[in-house]
């Protein structure tokens, strides 16, 4: 073989080496890159229904929510087991979760009878996506209960979620509630040497005259999806570990008939996971007939010795703006307000 084709062939050989060489660094590359944009991006939501086992994780989630979002504070640990076991409630149908494909639960909504949506998500994973498949989901709920509107609350310090449920179509409705707190740290001798008014007398629910009032309280409140207004509900937050009967305040007459109420509740899950000792009055309400005797002051002054009585720091409640004889008697009682809570509806096309 002449010098001349032993060169050819020898820069043959080099250029297809070459070619080799370059063909499998480039793959390499190409499959390292591939692998690190596969650990890059996140993993994929999958939904799923809600099932009786999922709830430590659920309160988990709530929980975990509520720690980064102070003003997030509806509903309550308890408050929320008890939603998840009102028998009206379609576990498979009505509660829905997003998990990443590891399991990890990061999402979690429930459509109400009425269409009244509550959802959290973890907060490492909010996002206006996450915000997309929710809302998605609970308009077809919506649309399956046969209501015509999403309902749901925000409060004026989340400001994440007042822009989210703007750029999803929901409008704020007038009015809105304000979120009132009362100190109860040291001795109050104004609680204490209050009375309750002649004829009256305040004590515990007892359990067999709960028909009797949840009559006075739809009365009372007959648009308050928020309230346990129901059989069902109500017995399902009595039957809770969060429930404190002695904290279940009535008013009866002379004549024995049920004519006023304050429900308050501690919330023990925040309080071991948050730190937070905050005692809340539920509902309080007073019967038409009974008001204007000093009733409701003095079921106020009873719950908040009460909610002293067992540890809580202060005094939280929800009362609607127009509302201006409650406000008026809160302030006399030492509220002042936190922040604002606005309600916003979904239309349904």
């Amino acid at each position: 073989m002449s010098t001349t084709n032993s060169t050819i062939l020898d820069q043959q050989w080099r250029t297809m080496a070459a070619l080799e060489w370059w063909e499998h660094t480039a793959t390499t590359h190409v499959a390292a890159w591939e692998r690190k944009e596969r650990a890059m991006e996140p993993e994929r939501l999958q939904p799923r229904p809600y099932r009786p086992a999922d709830l430590r994780a659920v309160i988990e989630l709530l929980l975990s929510a509520q720690a980064a979002e102070p003003g997030f504070d509806w509903p309550g640990a308890g408050q929320l087991r008890a939603l998840l076991a009102d028998p009206e409630l379609d576990h498979a149908r009505d509660a829905r979760l997003w998990v990443k494909v590891s399991g990890a639960l990061v999402a979690f909504a429930l459509v109400r009878s009425g269409g009244h949506l509550i959802w959290f998500a973890r907060p490492s994973a909010q996002s206006d996506g996450l915000d997309d498949l929710i809302v998605a989901w609970a308009t077809q709920r919506a649309r399956e209960l046969g209501v015509g509107a999403l309902r749901t609350e925000a409060r004026s310090i989340e400001t994440r979620r007042m822009a989210a449920l703007t750029r999803l179509g929901f409008i704020a409705q007038p009015g809105g509630s304000l979120r009132l707190s009362r100190s109860l740290s040291g001795a109050d001798d104004a609680l204490a040497l209050s009375e309750t008014p002649a004829g009256y007398r305040i004590r515990p629910l007892a359990p067999a005259e709960l028909c009797d009032y949840l009559a006075l309280a739809r009365e009372l409140f007959p648009r308050a999806s928020r309230l346990p207004l129901s059989e069902g509900r109500r017995r399902a937050l009595m039957a809770d570990s969060a429930y404190t009967p002695e904290l279940d305040l009535v008013a009866e007459s002379a004549e024995g008939v049920l004519v006023g109420f304050c429900h308050l509740a501690l919330r023990p899950d925040e309080r071991a996971r948050l730190g937070r000792r905050a005692g809340w009055i539920e509902m309080l309400g007073v019967a038409p007939g009974s008001r204007r005797a000093g009733l409701a002051r003095a079921l106020v002054r009873a719950g908040l010795l009460a909610l002293a009585d067992y540890g809580a720091d202060c005094a939280l409640l929800t009362v609607r703006a127009e509302n201006t004889s409650a406000r008026a008697l809160y302030a006399a009682e030492g509220f002042t307000a936190l922040f604002e809570e606005y309600s916003y509806t979904l239309t349904l096309g």
